[in-house]
């Protein structure tokens, strides 16, 4: 018989794995889609990884498991299905991705739960007594906007910063790197205010305030709010508008790029 006849163990070998960041609590794990043909060799799955989570830390040098930590090296070593965590030059930040954040929620839903029925007294049917923590007003997400250093062409990056995130600036910085994707060649490293001002911690940014995502790069002071926008503050659209013969309530008005 010919030997030419299609046999399915010829088939490339397709394995899907799932890969975390390394020491980002916060990431949801990426599904990474590895096809012998395309993925020959080790190197060529760590620039699959790379362009797959875009890790702010830079290019993916070092695969690990997510349990013990143990170096992955070779692709025979993936298998499919599993999970692992993508790192660069530093080393392996132990976080119990897996099941770690799930606990954590139902032992506080639970606690939370016992405390309010424990606490809780038969009420009359025509009254309805609400407890006075109810009735605090909830803390709503910082809105920013954010435009890449030296980058007056495009429209600025509108981000929703949690109050709870506020504490931690270097998660904040991480977050507009995923926002502002190849704009900020890489991450972000430091943010400014349109006036050149740093800003070095999370409870300095203000709502609805534009902002500077710089790289490695220096700050490069332009006039950011008149080539973007009419309104330095505020919700309007963001773009290059057309140019106004005047300026209007004390605001810049746009102007056409030279």
């Amino acid at each position: 018989m010919s030997s030419d006849k299609p046999n399915f163990l010829s088939q490339p070998i397709v394995k899907n794995i799932f890969m975390y960041r390394n020491g980002d609590p916060y990431y949801e794990a990426r599904r990474i889609v590895i096809n012998q043909k395309r993925v020959c060799n080790f190197d060529t799955l760590l620039r699959e990884v790379t362009g797959g989570v875009q890790p702010p830390f830079g290019a993916v040098r070092n695969i690990y498991t997510p349990r013990g930590g143990h170096k992955v090296d070779c692709l025979e070593s993936l298998q499919s299905g599993e999970q692992y965590v993508a790192a660069g030059r530093e080393k392996f930040k132990k976080l119990d991705v897996l099941n770690g954040n799930v606990q954590k929620l139902r032992m506080s839903v639970s606690l939370c739960c016992c405390s309010i029925f424990s606490q809780a007294k038969p009420l009359p049917q025509s009254r309805i007594i609400v407890s006075a923590r109810f009735l605090k007003p909830l803390k709503e997400p910082c809105p920013i906007f954010v435009v890449a250093n030296g980058d007056v062409l495009n429209p600025a990056v509108r981000l929703l910063i949690h109050q709870r995130m506020l504490g931690q600036f270097d998660r904040i910085l991480e977050m507009i790197t995923e926002k502002m994707g190849l704009r900020v060649l890489g991450g972000v490293r430091s943010l400014y205010t349109f006036e050149g001002h740093q800003v070095t911690d999370g409870k300095q940014l203000e709502s609805g305030q534009f902002y500077v995502a710089v790289g490695r790069e220096r700050f490069k002071k332009l006039p950011y709010g008149d080539l973007l926008f009419t309104k330095p503050r505020g919700t309007r659209r963001l773009g290059i508008e057309p140019p106004t013969s005047q300026s209007q309530g004390g605001h810049s008005t746009a102007r056409p790029l030279s």
